[in-house]
């Protein structure tokens, strides 16, 4: 199935209001982010590792090797790279905000419920 921008939010939405309820990050900047990261749900990490948001390493074992573009120097090259697979995309949003949880950079988006300022914090913060 290929998702349009409507049918991914819409197939998203319960996964992150109940990820929001755990986690307090805001829903609305998990779904931008992964409707962004993922082309709308369409990439090859989204559909073949369930990972929305490019995360690399591996989840409870499980990687999936893609080619990335890393940037040295200012100079893009292409490499492969391991992503962490996950089991669906409750587990890869879940793993999204327990990063934004985990590191201190990141603690001014916890409970923040303001979109502008949320999207401008992760900015700030250095997510890439």
């Amino acid at each position: 199935m290929k998702y349009t921008a409507e049918s991914f939010l819409a197939a998203l939405k319960p996964y992150v209001i109940e990820d929001m309820k755990k986690s307090g990050i805001l829903a609305s900047l998990t779904a931008s982010q992964a409707l962004i990261e993922s082309n709308k749900g369409n990439s090859g990490l989204a559909v073949k590792g369930m990972n929305l948001f490019g995360i690399k390493g591996s989840y409870q074992g499980q990687s999936i090797k893609m080619e990335t573009t890393e940037y040295y120097g200012g100079k893009p090259f292409k490499v492969m790279a391991d992503f962490r697979k996950y089991p669906s995309w409750a587990e890869s949003i879940e793993d999204h905000s327990a990063l934004f949880n985990r590191l201190d950079r990141y603690k001014n988006l916890r409970g923040e419920h303001d979109w502008k300022k949320a999207t401008k914090y992760v900015k700030e913060d250095g997510y890439a």
